[in-house]
């Protein structure tokens, strides 16, 4: 086995083993994903895996800046590993030595530690791996659960396993006059939406000019997009979805809280997934439910299938460099 640090010629190879093996979409382990992060001024490395011509595992790594010159190490959603059953008595050593190899490159780096917070499925057997190689659980940073709906069914199927209120919503947004509408061209509408939207979720935003590289750059490989509610001609509710193979995945959404009687988010939602099935998707994620943490947009989503079991992964996982500078983070990150 070796791992090397891929360059431009292993887009298409690095993008096929990634859908084919990422256990949910594979977007935050893309080639795309790292171009976009790269915009954003952080500098990533993609490290392969391989056994002769084959690959074995893939992690595309993000280097995010600390203080003092410092930095962290963090895998979204990675790192994958081939899903064969002829290797799967090797994880560990696959994993060991992958890990082994990012952290010689992380060193020089000064990173203070490497989170990983991979689209693993929450199982015991998991956790033991991690454990047995030297990770500390350290909560979550991408959604630790989802609801992810079933588009093979027919369209009727989908309304008959929504909550009646849902349906009913539907209805209201399609009796008001709401219509639904695509485009780049409302970027500013979305922005204005989401500023809105946080503050009375208390959720905390990206950026402006996140979603704004977001739409760009994987808007060139038709991945994103944009998709809007209007009412006479005002856009009251925005989307960013994501299409990628089988999958799409609502990935944020903003609304105008003074519109909420026209129930567009609801409609917007709908055509989105008629959309997906019609664009031939098998899937449809709708990227993080907590009802702790987020009680109003985890009801909102359930509601589109309220007997549906939520998919659950292992969280986010630290492999500590430096134990000093490692505490002072979580000193000040947990005050």
């Amino acid at each position: 086995m070796k791992v090397i640090i891929a360059d431009d010629s292993y887009k298409e190879k690095w993008n096929e083993f990634v859908f084919k093996n990422s256990n949910d979409f594979g977007l935050l382990q893309s080639w795309e994903w790292g171009i976009f992060q790269t915009a954003l001024g952080r500098p990533v490395f993609r490290f392969v895996l391989e056994d002769g011509d084959k690959i074995l595992a893939t992690s595309l790594v993000i280097r995010q800046p600390l203080k003092f010159g410092k930095s962290y190490f963090y895998i979204p959603r990675g790192p994958i590993m081939v899903d064969d059953e002829a290797v799967a008595q090797k994880q560990i050593d696959m994993l060991e030595f992958l890990f082994n190899e990012i952290k010689n490159i992380a060193s020089k780096a000064k990173a203070v530690f490497l989170r990983l917070d991979p689209a693993w499925r929450d199982n015991n057997h998991l956790q033991k791996i991690l454990n047995d190689s030297g990770f500390i659980f350290s909560g979550q940073v991408q959604p630790k659960s989802t609801l992810i709906l079933d588009l093979v069914q027919s369209e009727t199927d989908l309304l008959k396993k929504m909550k009646a209120k849902t349906r009913y919503n539907i209805k209201v947004a399609q009796k008001s006059g709401v219509e639904i509408d695509k485009g780049e061209k409302y970027f500013d509408d979305f922005w204005t939406l989401m500023l809105k939207t946080s503050k009375r979720n208390e959720i905390i935003s990206h950026p402006k000019n996140y979603y704004k590289k977001l739409l760009q750059v994987l808007g060139e490989s038709s991945m994103a997009e944009l998709v809007v509610a209007k009412y006479e001609n005002k856009i009251i509710a925005a989307n960013i979805m994501i299409k990628i193979g089988s999958w799409a995945v609502y990935l944020y959404g903003s609304s105008d809280y003074e519109y909420r009687n026209k129930m567009a988010p609801y409609l917007l939602q709908w055509q989105s997934i008629t959309y997906a099935k019609e664009a031939g998707c098998k899937y449809y994620d709708f990227w993080g439910i907590d009802e702790a943490k987020w009680p109003g947009v985890s009801r909102f989503k359930k509601g589109f299938d309220e007997l549906r079991e939520p998919t659950d992964y292992i969280g986010s996982w630290d492999e500590v460099y430096s134990g000093l500078w490692y505490n002072i983070y979580r000193l000040i990150t947990h005050r």
